[in-house]
């Protein structure tokens, strides 16, 4: 059983597992692409900034002198070299201005210098007209644009003519290409780091969630032993009653006694069940209301009076204080009823149970003493939980199933307060139940 629970919880925890690492690896990846196409739309936003400020100038182009035909974009003799030197085709240049003919005839070439045996393959292209492209030309990148300039520019070059405009953009590119290295390398290694913390967080998660499991696996094998042992008890009167059809019932009365308290002590069992079922599932309706303690407190208390006295025990009732609460007086009846009832079953012949108040701070505090044999240290918040016994001195005879308790924890917490376990000196228990004052009301 234990392997099987283990394998489950393996598996779980690998399933988690994947679905934390593929929600961070969705994130990397996502925030990758926006930061590159951040990236990206900046640099080219930088080069056609560039571009345009260019193609301004080709249409403001003042009148130019004879000389000035072999001038380059950026001055006199730009880029000019030894025409019989071949330039290397990873020549690094910027701007670069290609003037065509309506029949797609370059003109400039002699403007164009050396770098013209790398541009001389370029076509005119219509229909990119006014359109921004990314050209691959000899292993060189260019973003360019082409314009038809009007007939009435100040430069004859040109004057009704189709100019393109080419931005060498191979830095750029380079820069852009680093980027995404650096940028995987970055999120690969904290994708990595996310892994392991992915892993750690599978691990963290599970453990509620093993934890509950553990806890309805018990919970669910110690309903069943409870259910079991009235059930065999009451199975095995009737079987023997089925042997004596003769008898009268009042020669079975005794038989029929135990069968009614066993079933009595199945609806009990059953009721505390639907109780914590309710709780766990948060349907547990609650009406709170103001009221002070003497509405809440008086009528489980009554009955018990008699009980306890009828059992040779004393009990004490010191309630001294009246502050306005917030509760649902009813289930605050059940409360004490669970702990007076406890401190019955619990406190010997001659021995006393007392209930008293205090006020600590905001605090008011209802206590109900024993002077049974008391409760360790260790078992002092086990006691809360369900099914749980402490020894059998303490429920020899008790007739309980170790739900009430966990179900008195559940009505205090609903309360906004906290129930706990102080020892009564020289020996015995004592409960105390913290509720919230409203104050002001």
């Amino acid at each position: 059983m234990k392997s099987k629970q283990s394998t489950i919880t393996r598996r779980q925890q690998f399933k988690l597992f994947l679905s934390i690492m593929a929600a961070f690896a969705i994130l990397f990846l996502t925030l990758g692409l926006i930061i590159f196409n951040l990236f990206q739309s900046s640099t080219y936003k930088s080069i056609d900034k560039d571009i345009k400020i260019e193609m301004a100038s080709v249409k403001k182009q003042p009148t130019m002198k004879q000389d000035d035909s072999q001038m380059g974009p950026h001055g006199p003799n730009d880029h000019f070299e030894d025409k019989k030197k071949e330039p290397s085709p990873k020549a690094p240049f910027q701007a670069s201005i290609l003037v065509f003919n309506n029949n797609g005839k370059l003109l400039n070439k002699s403007s164009l210098g050396n770098r013209y045996s790398i541009l001389k393959n370029i076509k005119l292209n219509k229909k990119a007209l006014n359109k921004k492209q990314t050209l691959l030309v000899k292993n060189m990148n260019f973003r360019s644009i082409l314009i038809k300039v009007s007939k009435n520019n100040n430069n004859p070059m040109y004057a009704g003519h189709y100019v393109l405009i080419m931005q060498n953009i191979d830095t750029q590119i380079q820069a852009m290409t680093n980027f995404i290295k650096i940028l995987s390398l970055t999120f690969f290694i904290f994708w990595v780091i996310a892994l392991v913390v992915s892993y750690f967080l599978a691990r963290i998660n599970m453990l509620p969630i093993v934890k509950s499991w553990k806890q309805q696996t018990e919970f669910v094998n110690d309903a069943a032993h409870e259910l079991r042992t009235p059930l065999t008890i009451i199975q095995g009167k009737l079987e023997y009653m089925l042997t004596r059809p003769n008898k009268k019932i009042i020669d079975e009365a005794e038989s029929i006694s135990v069968s009614l308290d066993e079933v009595s002590r199945l609806n009990n069992l059953t009721n505390n069940l639907l109780d914590l079922a309710r709780f766990d599932q948060a349907t547990t309706e609650l009406h709170f209301e103001y009221t002070q303690p003497e509405f809440f407190l008086k009528d489980p208390i009554e009955p018990f009076k008699d009980i306890i006295n009828s059992q040779s025990k004393v009990f004490q009732i010191n309630l001294y204080h009246h502050p306005t609460l917030y509760l649902d007086r009813d289930k605050i009846k059940q409360l004490l009823i669970i702990l007076l009832d406890n401190a019955t079953k619990y406190t010997p012949k001659n021995g006393t149970i007392r209930i008293y108040d205090q006020i600590e701070g905001s605090k008011y505090q209802f206590i109900v003493s024993d002077t049974g044999v008391g409760i360790s240290d260790a078992d002092k918040q086990r006691v809360f939980h369900r099914f749980y016994r402490v020894d059998k001195s303490r429920n020899q005879r008790s007739g309980g199933h170790g739900l009430g308790l966990a179900i008195a924890k559940q009505i205090v917490e609903n309360h906004h307060g906290r129930i706990f376990i102080q020892d009564n000196l020289p020996h015995g228990s004592e409960f105390v139940v913290e509720l919230p004052i409203k104050k002001n009301h």
